[in-house]
């Protein structure tokens, strides 16, 4: 099994033993419908686990992310009055965690709500500099070592070291996380129970069915560069080598500048045509971002947008991976000539 599918589907197996050893039987009675007797509401930190989530649980269930914008940049949300009224009322709240989207573990711990997040990487889901501002101790019965798997998912040192918090475009991850959310639904909803696995199991074939085609590309030989690491998983998963240097990739995250070595590296490589494909997050652009990508196109290096949230002309997750799976076939094929 490749090192991103086992790591990933350690973080979403090892959420599920945090949300089961958090959540008694006696709240999973309370919280099988609303606070009013009808559905639940599932609130998300982004559109990705939204649209997963409707798919899964249908009409049992109100989903809304707080973010579906594709012009904002979940890593620097900042939650507004509305999103905290949002979290205080739901019932179920999905985070993606790994220091991703603190914005929202935050407001459920502001509402008393620790125990109704659903959160894919445990660990303390904060930036460089938040360590103080919210700690997530009430959840350590249920926590894993983040050691048992360091390749791609544990936990911020807020160093030099660079951590992929961005599972979503590990398919292999998010097959697991379908069939895993769904069991932990149903424990909260027993009734429907039945219809979560049903809808959980097509869901998942459908993106086992794109992992295959894009791990079927066969891109190795090839290279790229990220001007933000959202698209790794996808990518290395597909063959191709990445040659971003992880002290780049962790200045990002971390939202910090780039060293100068490091930017002039990444121009070169673009300007050279060092490299077959330069991965671009346009939710994430910075000045020096944007200088690459114009080095890149200036070279004739192919260039594709990879954003972190499901861009608006996509209906769905699938939608969206298909169109971008495609686009790196057609990269490939054009880069084999």
């Amino acid at each position: 099994m490749p090192a991103s599918r086992l790591s990933s589907s350690l973080a979403v197996l090892a959420a599920s033993t945090l949300l089961l050893s958090a959540c008694s039987s006696d709240s999973a009675d309370a919280e099988a419908t609303g606070d009013d007797g009808g559905p639940m509401t599932v609130v998300t930190s982004t559109d990705v686990y939204a649209d997963l989530a409707a798919r899964i649980l249908g009409d049992t269930a109100e989903v809304s992310p707080l973010v579906d914008n594709s012009a904002a940049d979940p890593h620097s949300y900042e939650a507004t009055p509305q999103d905290r009224l949002t979290v205080d009322r739901a019932d179920v709240i999905v985070a993606n965690g790994g220091g991703y989207d603190p914005f929202i573990t935050r407001l459920a711990a502001t509402s008393g709500k620790e125990d109704a997040v659903y959160q894919l990487i445990e660990g303390e889901n904060a930036h460089a500099g938040e360590e103080g501002e919210h700690e997530e101790g009430e959840h350590e019965e249920g926590d894993h070592a983040e050691g048992e798997h360091e390749d791609a998912h544990a936990g911020h040192d807020h160093s030099s070291e660079f951590v992929n918090e961005h599972i979503w475009y590990d398919l292999a991850a998010m097959s697991d996380f379908v069939d895993d959310f769904s069991a932990h639904m149903g424990e909260l909803s027993p009734e429907n129970a039945e219809l979560y696995t049903e809808n959980a199991t097509e869901l998942a074939a459908e993106i086992d069915a794109l992992d295959e085609r894009n791990r079927g590309i066969e891109a190795e030989g090839l290279s790229f560069l990220s001007t933000e690491a959202v698209s790794q998983f996808l990518l290395t998963d597909a063959g191709l080598e990445d040659s971003t240097d992880a002290q780049f990739l962790a200045a990002v995250e971390h939202g910090d500048d780039v060293s100068v070595r490091l930017y002039q590296e990444a121009l070169s490589a673009a300007a050279d045509q060092e490299i077959d494909l330069l991965s671009y997050n346009p939710q994430t652009e910075t000045n020096q971002s944007a200088q690459i990508r114009e080095a890149a196109e200036g070279a004739d290096v192919a260039v594709l947008d990879f954003n972190e949230t499901i861009p608006e002309e996509f209906d769905s997750y699938t939608e969206w991976m298909e169109s971008n799976i495609a686009a790196v076939e057609t990269v490939v094929e054009e880069s084999r000539g």
